[in-house]
């Protein structure tokens, strides 16, 4: 279980309120969605479970054990986290952005960690373009190696912000489809998005954010969230 605990967050020169006591809990092996319009704090919210933001008050616990401070190995292997823009090195190949990670995480040799890699690249249907760098890659191709360099690290939770906004409607389809066989497998997923129409292809559970507020401390269901007021 991913515990989010009364986070507040403040960025900004002076200091804006961002995550107004947010309190939540991710149940494992499923689908959360955040939900909300843009600058409504999803982001930051997942930068703050991702410690990428480290000023934030309150805690965030898996497994009743608190990320804060957690090495960065040992976090690495209990969560990813996949920004919008996918980050991948362009001056790598697709085998070498899965691969690299894992030998820098988990000290594994470089044959065993591209052995891996290219299982997990094969097992997203992307093993034919171990050697494509991503310039050379669609949007949606560039995402589905994203997730196999989180995936070769074997996390229990994965953090994807906005992953559907730079795909077609058929990419957001079949990515959706590939976010569910790997929910049914036991990962743990967390999903901002905006995308309404991909929140409901997911079949997630759907937690509205507004003005750094969750909304409500129940679930909501999409049709209860208007991103667009």
């Amino acid at each position: 279980m991913l515990t989010i605990k009364n986070i507040y967050l403040k960025k900004g020169s002076p200091p804006k309120q961002i995550l107004q006591g947010i309190s939540v809990c991710f149940p494992q092996g499923e689908i959360s969605l955040l939900i909300g319009r843009s600058g409504a704090g999803k982001s930051s919210l997942m930068r703050c479970i991702a410690q990428l933001e480290t000023t934030y008050e309150g805690e965030v616990l898996f497994n009743g054990q608190t990320l804060q401070g957690l090495a960065a190995s040992r976090r690495a292997q209990t969560l990813s986290y996949i920004a919008q823009g996918y980050a991948l090195f362009p001056h790598l190949t697709a085998l070498d952005n899965c691969s690299q990670p894992l030998q820098v995480a988990t000290k594994m040799q470089a044959s065993e960690a591209k052995q891996k890699a290219v299982a997990v690249m094969k097992s997203l249907g992307m093993a034919e373009y171990v050697s494509a760098y991503p310039s050379e890659l669609s949007g949606g191709q560039q995402q589905r190696i994203a997730i196999a360099r989180a995936l070769a690290l074997d996390p229990q939770i994965l953090l994807l912000d906005e992953p559907s906004s730079a795909l077609d409607p058929d990419n957001s389809a079949q990515l959706a489809k590939i976010l569910r066989e790997l929910a049914s497998q036991g990962k743990t997923f967390v999903i901002s998005t905006q995308d309404m129409l991909f929140a409901e292809q997911l079949q997630g559970t759907c937690y509205c954010i507004d003005n750094g507020r969750l909304q409500g401390n129940e679930t909501l269901k999409i049709n209860n969230c208007n991103i667009n007021k």
